[in-house]
């Protein structure tokens, strides 16, 4: 393992410098300029890229993990320019590359002891929060810069985003391409000054990461796992191995895809006429089922099942309540009636879907079984 620190700057020109004089008594440096109207300086030794403009904190990382995947480095090490990294954690950071050289290790700020303001303790807590939708994986701090990046791995990442969301966006697409996320707690300060410095723009940024999150969360709920994974690695698909992918998902074992039919069926039975495909869906969804089987098999409802289905719910209710047959007369319709009328069908059409769920997953499971064998 070759590492190296790289240090993305704008307009902190009062504390780059010790930044980078600190990190360069451990590893070799790369400062980025970011753009800054301010003349930055940087010890000598330390290398050192400006942007004419500037474009954002990605922009920035991108160009110095080039740079330094240019100079044979392995990984890099990314502090912040402010001075709210501490260089001491720089050891235990590498420590952890070390024990896992694939693996993109996070840092894990303590807020409580650093007395981080309350927006950005919300802040964190909002984005961890996603970052647990997108990927299943519960981190405690998904906004620190204090990182250590398997610079292969990372450059070969679709991440699309710019500035503040580049770092959201890679740490997800590494955990959708199955690449280890290590936490490692490091110390912060949070100075007053530091926090005026922030180049974080509130309304702006907090505005594109939130789009961010809503188009990851949706892949996440929709794609599968394995179209996650190729497309976070620039791999095409044609459409026809995208369907694939989208009907064999979780449904390899008959057992599985048996459960996923029933469940469907149910759903599409079930006195939840409106709902039965957004239900089919997230039950699927957190059962890991297959979620294109399950929403197909909930359309059952259509027409022109829809009256045979609503019909046998009501008749199936009022069997079990009088064990008598139905017979409607509308001039013998009253409130009363059609109350009772109505608790028939919802418990009738529950029993109904449970039967026809039950029934759909057995012939599933022996056709499925069949061919298999076959």
């Amino acid at each position: 393992m070759k590492a190296c620190i790289v240090i993305p700057c704008y307009n902190h020109t009062g504390t780059v410098g010790d930044v980078a004089r600190a990190a360069a008594a451990l590893l070799p440096v790369i400062v980025v300029d970011d753009g800054s109207t301010e003349r930055v300086e940087v010890p000598e030794g330390v290398t050192l890229i400006r942007f004419e403009q500037n474009r954002g904190k990605g922009a920035a990382l991108r160009a110095a993990f080039e740079r330094a995947t240019q100079a044979g480095f392995t990984h890099a090490v990314t502090i912040d320019a402010d001075g709210q990294h501490a260089a001491e954690d720089i050891p235990k950071i590498l420590e952890a590359a070390a024990r896992e050289p694939g693996a993109l290790v996070v840092g894990v700020r303590d807020f409580a002891a650093a007395g981080a303001p309350t927006a950005r303790r919300r802040s964190n807590e909002f984005s961890n929060f996603w970052v647990r939708v997108e990927t299943g994986v519960r981190l405690p701090d998904t906004q620190c810069g204090f990182r250590c990046y398997p610079l292969g791995p990372t450059l070969a990442l679709r991440v699309r985003a710019e500035r503040y969301a580049y770092e959201l966006e890679a740490l997800v697409r590494a955990a959708w391409t199955e690449l280890a996320l290590v936490t490692v707690p490091v110390g912060c300060t949070y100075q007053p000054e530091q926090v005026q410095r922030s180049h974080f723009r509130p309304l702006v940024d907090t505005l594109r990461i939130s789009q961010l999150n809503m188009k990851l969360s949706l892949q996440a709920w929709f794609a599968p796992a394995s179209l996650r994974k190729a497309w976070s690695l620039r791999e095409r698909q044609t459409m026809g191995q995208v369907l694939r992918e989208f009907f064999v998902e979780h449904a390899h074992e008959p057992g599985r895809l048996a459960c996923a039919v029933g469940l469907g069926l149910f759903c599409g039975v079930a006195p939840i006429w409106g709902w039965q495909m957004v239900v089919a869906a997230a039950v699927a969804h957190r059962l890991q089922l297959n979620k294109v089987i399950a929403l197909l098999a909930s359309n059952i409802s259509i027409l022109p099942l829809a009256p045979v289905i609503l019909w046998g719910g009501l008749e199936t209710g009022h069997r079990m309540f009088t064990g008598q047959w139905l017979e409607i007369s509308v001039k013998a319709m009253t409130r009363s009636t059609i109350s009772e009328h109505l608790l028939h069908w919802v418990v009738g059409s529950l029993v109904l879907a449970a039967a026809t769920g039950a029934a759909g997953a057995a012939l599933t499971y022996a056709v499925a079984r069949l061919v298999r064998r076959r």
